[in-house]
């Protein structure tokens, strides 16, 4: 393998890893401070990583996505990154409001990645305003990372956050939902292969980088 591939790999590798086991940390942080301490007595309201990760998820199709689908990472244009940490433990009844509490719960690492998009959109405003082009490929694969994990958190496949808003909306029953989970794995890395697929995937990622591509644009005027 050619070694600019292996590095490249290895940096997107560490960082993609880095922003799920955070996200994780986002959601043990937010359902504690909705009243729920499970998270907290099962170890993972933590910045320790050990504890988030989970092996296909946080290692496994991370590596299959940057070394298999990603055919040229010596640049910085890349399609699509996915992952999931381990899945955190909440208990829905010690919400003041069980439904409300799980939604903001699932979504709090989507919102993590939305507000880690934007300061390193900002950062990366201000390195190109200082004419430092060195860290702004780096900045760039956090956004290009966290907007992939962006579109990953609305596909409706449990037990991602869509698929726990379809469950609560009423359109998918508590079974069908544990059942799908316990395959859902195997879904996303046979789905990710098939080229219709990952091409929207890509679209979607792109189309969401968007708006923190303009808030560089605007920062480094």
């Amino acid at each position: 393998m050619d070694p600019l591939v292996l590095r490249n790999g290895l940096i997107y590798f560490i960082i993609l890893a880095a922003s799920l086991c955070l996200r994780a940390f986002a959601q043990a942080w937010t359902a504690h401070r909705l009243g729920d301490r499970t998270p907290a007595l099962e170890g993972r309201l933590t910045l320790n990583p050990m504890p988030h990760v989970d092996l296909l998820g946080t290692i496994v199709l991370p590596l299959i996505c940057i070394f298999y689908l990603q055919p040229a990472l010596d640049r910085a244009s890349l399609r699509f990154f996915l992952g999931w940490a381990a899945p955190v433990p909440i208990n829905p009844h010690n919400f003041r409001n069980p439904r409300t509490g799980v939604l903001l719960t699932q979504f709090a690492g989507t919102a993590f990645s939305i507000l880690l998009s934007l300061v390193a959109a900002v950062i990366a405003g201000i390195c190109l305003r200082l004419h430092n082009q060195g860290p702004v490929e780096i900045f760039g694969v956090i956004i290009i990372i966290n907007c992939s994990l962006m579109v990953f958190d609305c596909l409706p496949l449990p037990p991602l956050p869509g698929g726990v808003l379809l469950r609560h909306l009423g359109f998918m029953s508590e079974e069908t939902f544990v059942h799908i989970a316990r395959w859902s794995g195997l879904v996303m890395l046979i789905l990710i292969n098939i080229r219709p697929v990952a091409n929207m995937i890509s679209l979607l990622v792109e189309l969401a980088t968007i708006p923190f591509s303009i808030v560089m644009q605007l920062v480094a005027l």
